[in-house]
């Protein structure tokens, strides 16, 4: 597989959709565009020799909570979150107002990119797997995103999330102010790094503070 060594698989995929001609903003909402990443998506796959089998899951536990975004598994063996987005899905971008558009790979891809640069999250994109798609009438298989995360226990289970003013206090220390008019949106004007959807339900509290698990966050 030729990654370089200070470069994520993540940023692989990314760097070879962007020399497709694809565009972060291009495709957001845009079901063609999806559509035509998932392809590039899928050749570059299976040209690094990262397309997962069914395998791949034998011997992890499924969590009750999977979200609109992914189905989430617990692995053991490294401790780790594993989160597969739903077939011929890459997450969601919601609008300032909240409203939910469906997001590109590309997107997605550097979504994860930037939660690992700003929050020092360590997610880990570990594969495309193919998955039938929920929509009714759909046929064939599609490509879907498999990454990881540590899997992150609260301090206290009665008490897992941070309150708004824990979360506005951890946000205020790496130079994020409120956006106004936003949907739980933040900005750092230093780097024009934008956060949405940050509401109490996507961090925990843990031993270490207040940790980020599922941000939305953008750079223009």
């Amino acid at each position: 597989m030729a990654i370089g060594t200070n470069e994520s698989l993540a940023a692989n995929a990314a760097a070879h959709l962007r020399r497709s001609g694809h565009t972060v903003k291009g495709g957001s909402g845009n079901s063609k565009e999806i559509d035509r990443q998932s392809v590039t998506l899928l050749e570059w796959a299976r040209s690094k020799k990262v397309v997962l089998t069914d395998n791949f899951l034998v011997g992890l536990k499924k969590h009750a909570d999977s979200t609109a975004e992914h189905e989430v598994y617990y692995r053991a063996a490294d401790n780790r979150a594993v989160k597969l987005t739903h077939p011929g899905t890459f997450g969601v971008t919601p609008d300032k107002k909240g409203n939910q558009q469906a997001a590109t790979p590309l997107f997605y891809l550097i979504r994860l990119e930037l939660m690992n640069r700003v929050f020092g999250s360590d997610f880990r994109l570990e594969g495309i797997a193919l998955g039938k798609s929920l929509v009714i009438g759909a046929s064939g298989e599609y490509p879907r995103m498999v990454v990881s995360q540590p899997w992150i226990q609260a301090a206290d289970i009665c008490f897992p999330v941070p309150s708004s003013l824990e979360i506005t206090n951890f946000m205020d220390s790496l130079g994020f102010v409120p956006l106004p008019g936003s949907y739980y949106g933040w900005i750092r004007k230093a780097d024009n790094v934008q956060v949405l959807d940050a509401r109490p339900d996507n961090f925990i509290k843990s031993n270490r503070g207040v940790t980020p698990i599922d941000l939305v966050i953008s750079q223009d």
